[in-house]
């Protein structure tokens, strides 16, 4: 190969990689359909974030409970350990963003937590909310809905954070059925299959914290290319940013035998684009928005 070709190929070679990494911008802006009609016979998983959280303070009871009224499929919470060794439903690795509170998850104990509001910063009308522990989501829950349980990081002891987790899970009644452990870090999913391997868990590929958008291409590019279900049982669904999604690269995932669910829509006209690409299910703030679009196709002839 000459150096020549080289420089002279070096031009095709950057637009194809500029082509491959911004297909799912061109797809969804010029090419993806937002009508309905297409949609006719189309199932799929409605998965409120953090609860209803569109309407309600994230991560709270009042959120959860609302999502379940609403017509969600799932509720994906977060969870953290405080000092002391409690479950808490938190997005954040500090109290900051949602609560009046100032200071990190794991250094404050969960008296100090559940004595901060954990709704005002939404709505005053919420500020009787609290941080709820993980034992409180799953006791109102009780099996009417799936729970995604996001274990976020923490920075010491992987094996007492998956063992309090299983705890939580086990107490439940039918909590196997309905309760699944997820994570981006393999530790905690391999500690939980070690107290427990009945309990379903999920390994997740793609973090909602990247950034910025090109960062969100290049990363589900570099990932989804990795995935291989054969290698990997805990790996049964992929759930990439929709911003990264083509109906070419939702082909590409449903042919390897995943499903894909894609976050974060809170646009009726997305939900519909993507829907038409072909995901399997849409993480939203908004469960409502999808329960209208799934009774309109119900009512499609």
């Amino acid at each position: 190969m000459t150096k020549k070709f080289l420089i002279y190929s070096l031009p095709f070679l950057l637009i194809f990689i500029v082509a491959s990494i911004f297909e799912p911008w061109v797809y969804q802006n010029i090419f993806a359909s937002d009508d309905i009609t297409t949609l006719k016979g189309k199932e799929f998983k409605i998965i409120a974030h953090r609860g209803a959280s569109g309407y309600y303070p994230e991560n709270t009871l009042i959120a959860v409970e609302k999502a379940i009224e609403l017509g969600a499929d799932m509720i994906d919470v977060d969870v953290r350990m405080t000092k002391d060794g409690s479950i808490v439903v938190i997005h954040d690795e500090t109290v900051d963003r949602t609560t009046n509170g100032t200071g990190e998850v794991s250094e404050m104990t969960l008296a100090e937590i559940k004595a901060l509001d954990a709704g005002s910063w939404h709505d005053s009308k919420f500020a009787d909310q609290q941080v709820p522990t993980l034992k409180e989501v799953l006791d109102l829950v009780d099996g009417r809905i799936t729970v995604l349980i996001e274990i976020k990081h923490h920075q010491s002891n992987h094996s007492e954070l998956a063992e309090k987790l299983v705890e939580v899970i086990q107490k439940e009644r039918n909590g196997y059925e309905w309760c699944i452990l997820q994570s981006y870090e393999e530790d905690y999913l391999e500690f939980v299959h070690e107290k427990d391997e009945k309990i379903q868990t999920k390994k997740l590929l793609v973090g909602e914290d990247s950034t910025p958008l090109l960062a969100f291409y290049m990363e589900t590019k570099v990932q989804l290319g990795r995935a291989t279900k054969k290698e990997d049982e805990q790996l049964d669904a992929l759930n990439p940013p929709y911003e990264t999604l083509s109906a070419k690269r939702i082909f590409r995932m449903h042919a390897r035998g995943f499903k894909v669910y894609t976050y974060l829509i809170n646009d009726r006209k997305e939900m519909i684009k993507m829907l038409n690409a072909g995901v399997d299910g849409i993480i939203t703030d908004h469960p409502d928005y999808l329960m209208s679009i799934r009774k309109e196709i119900a009512e499609l002839k």
